[in-house]
């Protein structure tokens, strides 16, 4: 199959409300996406991080073309994204919202030993190398591939978003 070719394009999608009413429904990881800009470090709250492949270990993750961090994931060589738990709301939230203020706490983050910024938080950190972008619509696909991983020594339980708001998810098996 040809690169990047599309198999529906003669066929009309979904309301922009109808398909956020049904994503909505459905749980997702709450992630941060962090990496250098050309005016210091950048980041954002991302709820599509996947797994996409285990051989070459491959991830991906979207942006959106109007995203503040967009220019910066286009540039980048390398990103960190940081899985969160439970207790890391403050983190998601601080991502989410204004850009001047996402590193503003010195104290909630560092650098990593190649330079990427480091947030104190979450339970799985994941340092990739940014290997193609893909237009998608009203997003660019990030596919990336998994250079090191640092886990959590007593990770909380996952935190996901659904119908709008953070959830936790316990992570024992009963």
């Amino acid at each position: 199959m040809p690169e990047h070719q599309s198999l529906s394009a003669a066929r009309p999608s979904v309301s922009r409300e109808t398909h956020r009413r049904a994503m909505r429904t459905h749980p997702a990881g709450v992630t941060i996406v962090t990496l250098d800009g050309s005016d210091g470090p950048v980041g954002f709250t991302a709820s599509s991080p996947s797994s996409l492949s285990a051989e070459p270990a491959l991830i991906s993750f979207n942006v959106g073309i109007s995203s503040s961090s967009l220019s910066a994931v286009l540039e980048a060589r390398t990103a960190v994204v940081h899985l969160l738990g439970e207790g890391d709301e403050h983190l998601a939230l601080r991502f989410a919202g204004p850009s001047h203020l996402r590193f503003a706490d010195t104290a909630l983050w560092t650098r990593a030993e190649t330079g990427e910024p480091l947030l104190h938080g979450g339970r799985v950190r994941l340092r990739v190398a940014l290997d193609r972008l893909v237009p998608a619509g009203d997003h660019v696909l990030v596919i990336a591939r998994l250079l090191d991983a640092w886990f959590d020594d007593e990770p909380a339980d996952p935190l996901v978003i659904l119908d709008g708001g953070f959830r936790s998810v316990s992570s024992s098996t009963h």
